[in-house]
């Protein structure tokens, strides 16, 4: 086989430190001298000396190439400048969050081996695991994309941005697609905004019926195991939380636009973590009214938040008609029309404490209970 040309592509904001922290990490690997590597990184309005310091080390890097600009993110994406400046003679790119780092030093000599002891032209994705949600089995898992995500899940699959490789042509394909949206606010309750993992959907449209392969090995991790004050801030200016709630309209549209057949998704497409979506979604939502309720004496605000949750918990509801076994469809029905309940009984009896009490505290230690475990691999 050829040289394999490998790009790590790292779209960078106002997380110098951590970017430092990553090239480190990226710097000390130790593989093939038949794998070729380069870095992409796009850096747009840092303030923070990231574009200084990048400039530095453009000059004393061969394989790097920067698109470092003081631009307007809201107008384009950091990563829709990333895809631009990505060499059309690489053939593989693996995109890569600022804050993330490489976790063993032969990562990247795992993804070569992978590479070339499974080559197929028909290979489109391959998934890495975060360190500490892999089993480590080493084991390979060969099939097409949609089934891959049917079996492990599809947050599972396709969610964390540096879990994900793909082949160089569809990255570009997969950026151009997902990064015209971006929409990330209501204006009002029938607006449809950018789900929470809008480059999840547009992988799957160009790679549902492609092979893809999952390694169970634990390749990547956080730097931080925990949400950091800037990301819990960057979560709450994105409106990132409703998003998650139009992951059920990308599974829709590609429902719609014939990529994925009708009622052909198991329980498991819809796994997240170690609970499944909806569960998600209703437990923090759950959990976070009555003291947004507390707190705020605006009761303009306090309707439009129970609106909104009332609206997106119907949302969910679509997700019944996507799912294969009748039995799945009925408990997600009884599951989201008690959640639905609730909220109204909650609301009719002005935020009564005896009915957070017995209801929502009820139904949240329940749904708390995890489905699956920690690690991804299922047997």
């Amino acid at each position: 086989m050829e040289k394999i040309k490998l790009a790590i592509a790292i779209p960078t904001f106002n997380r110098l430190q951590n970017l430092q922290v990553l090239l480190e990490t990226i710097d000390s690997q130790e593989y093939s001298e038949n794998l070729e590597l380069s870095l992409f990184i796009s850096n747009i309005a840092s303030t923070d000396g990231t574009s200084e310091f990048l400039r530095i080390e453009s000059e004393k890097r061969n394989n790097l190439k920067i698109y470092n600009q003081v631009q307007d993110q809201t107008i384009k994406s950091n990563k829709y400048y990333l895809n631009k400046i990505i060499s059309t003679n690489v053939d593989w790119v693996w995109f890569m969050g600022d804050d993330d780092k490489l976790s063993t030093k032969n990562s990247i000599q795992k993804v070569y081996e992978c590479l070339k002891n499974n080559y197929d032209s028909n290979l489109e994705f391959i998934h890495v695991c975060e360190t500490n949600r892999s089993k480590n089995t080493l084991k390979i898992f060969k099939d097409n994309v949609f089934k891959l995500c049917n079996k492990f899940g599809y947050h599972e699959m396709l969610g964390w941005i540096s879990s994900i490789i793909l082949k160089r042509e569809t990255f570009n394909k997969v950026f151009d697609d997902f990064t015209k949206l971006n929409k990330f606010h209501y204006n009002d309750l029938n607006d449809s905004i950018v789900s929470a993992y809008p480059h999840s959907a547009s992988i799957l449209k160009f790679t549902h019926n492609k092979l893809g392969i999952f390694m169970d090995n634990g390749l990547v991790e956080p730097q931080n195991s925990v949400q950091t004050q800037d990301t819990i801030h960057r979560w709450a200016d994105e409106n990132m939380l409703w998003r998650y709630f139009h992951v059920i309209d990308d599974i829709e549209n590609l429902i719609n636009n014939k990529i994925l057949p009708e009622n052909s998704l198991n329980l498991s497409f819809f796994r997240y973590h170690t609970f499944y979506l909806w569960d998600h979604l209703i437990y923090l939502t759950f959990k976070r009214l009555p003291s947004a309720i507390k707190s705020s004496n605006n009761l303009e605000k306090i309707n439009n938040q129970i609106q909104l949750l009332s609206t997106n918990l119907n949302r969910l509801l679509k997700a019944q008609n996507f799912l294969k076994d009748t039995k799945d469809k009925k408990n997600l029905i009884l599951i989201l029309s008690m959640s639905i309940n609730y909220l109204k009984l909650y609301v009719s009896n002005n935020f009564s404490e005896e009915i957070r009490l017995n209801l929502f505290e009820t139904l949240t230690s329940l749904i708390a209970i995890p489905i699956f475990p920690k690690q991804i691999h299922i047997e």
